[in-house]
């Protein structure tokens, strides 16, 4: 029937150890039709050092995915956490755009004081895409947003767009001096609860929300000396406690179906407003002709071209992913969203099998909610 398509994708990339696990649902506006686990949460069951690349065969105590497994967001977490809490914030007057690092940090350098909140969200500020934050601290013998704001720029703001994780770290510091609250705390209070999210939260080993869940592990880790299972995958993120703006989220499915109804429905969840109309609409837009990439307030856009989310959803449609193996993209016609969760970093992060698999199941998703909309 429908979506059949979708479970040979999935198993099929389970079995080729393209990913351990993929745990995906399908809905649109008025609700999720597909919502399916496969394979395995944790493969490696060992805590030995890896001889290689895992090859298989798939053991016998393997962890099986479900429903409930609990994944690491990665990347997916400016999304569901930061840039939906800056959201809030305009909304309520306690941000805005224009508002510049410099009255966040009075004593930020010259050359990053006139960065705004537009900027950091739309990955445009110049701000280099990644360092070691720990080093960069302990050189400097600086606080986590100094380490960043010390850091030379890459590029003039506004000249091009560079995906960076450090901008989105600033980002979140600056929402927290701005409340004087965690970011853990505003994402619960201003997203998560609003949207009915019980199973998402940051650091899930010290937070009761997840208190018995199955958590997909990652990978091995030299510098933890054994498999990533229940801390943040990203290596900044992990030093900054795993509260962090760039990383650090963890959810499952169900979670994940409600934050993708409220964004098929532009900003409307059970009838209720979470971002008003007018936000959402401003949050999607492209504020970045200049390229290469198309980035609204947070959200990556969809070009037609090479992209995670596929081939066929409309141009401008939206949506982010994560490097442990997530996603959510929301085409901006339809409504129709894809979730896609996975662990495919814990055969190796070399592991790329995931990206053709995600463009397919993209592009079947697309097709048969197309079928499906014509024949209700």
């Amino acid at each position: 029937m429908w979506f059949d398509n979708i479970d040979k994708m999935c198993e099929e990339a389970v079995e080729t150890l393209a990913v351990p696990s993929a745990v995906c649902a399908i809905g649109d506006r008025e609700g999720v039709y597909y919502k399916k686990a496969f394979g395995y949460s944790r493969v490696i069951m060992n805590e030995d050092k890896p001889d290689g690349v895992f090859k298989g065969p798939i053991p016998d105590g393997a962890i099986k995915a479900t429903t409930d497994t609990v994944y690491d967001m990665a990347s997916l977490s400016k999304l569901i956490g930061t840039t939906m809490v800056v959201l809030r914030l305009i909304e309520e007057g306690e941000m805005t755009l224009a508002d510049s690092v410099s009255r966040y940090f009075p004593d930020a350098p010259e050359d990053k004081r006139n960065i705004t909140v537009k900027q950091l969200m739309t990955h445009c500020s110049g701000i280099t895409p990644h360092f070691n934050i720990q080093s960069e601290c302990k050189k400097n013998n600086c606080d986590i947003p100094h380490a960043v704001l010390n850091y030379p720029l890459k590029y003039e703001a506004e000249t091009r767009v560079e995906y960076t994780c450090m901008g989105y770290i600033l980002l979140a510091k600056m929402a927290e001096v701005c409340t004087g609250e965690p970011l853990d705390k505003l994402a619960d209070r201003l997203v998560f609860e609003p949207l009915k999210m019980a199973h998402t939260g940051y650091c899930p080993m010290k937070n009761p929300k997840f208190e018995g869940a199955d958590i997909a592990t990652e990978e091995w880790s030299p510098k933890l000396e054994h498999y990533i299972h229940g801390v943040v995958h990203d290596e900044n993120a992990r030093y900054i406690g795993g509260v962090s703006g760039n990383a650090g989220v963890f959810s499952r499915i169900d979670d994940l179906c409600n934050f993708g109804v409220m964004l098929a429905n532009k900003g409307t969840f059970e009838g209720k407003q979470f971002l008003s109309r007018s936000t959402f609409e401003r949050a999607i837009t492209n504020y970045t002709p200049y390229g290469p990439e198309m980035r609204g307030l947070g959200f990556q856009l969809t070009t037609g071209g090479l992209n995670a989310a596929g081939d066929l959803y409309t141009p401008l449609s939206y949506g982010h992913n994560g490097f442990t193996g997530t996603s959510l993209y929301v085409d901006r016609e339809t409504g129709l969203f894809v979730v896609l969760l996975t662990n495919r970093v814990h055969y190796t992060r070399q592991s790329d099998g995931l990206y053709r698999f995600r463009r397919r199941l993209h592009n079947a998703a697309v097709a048969d909610h197309s079928r499906m909309i014509l024949q209700r």
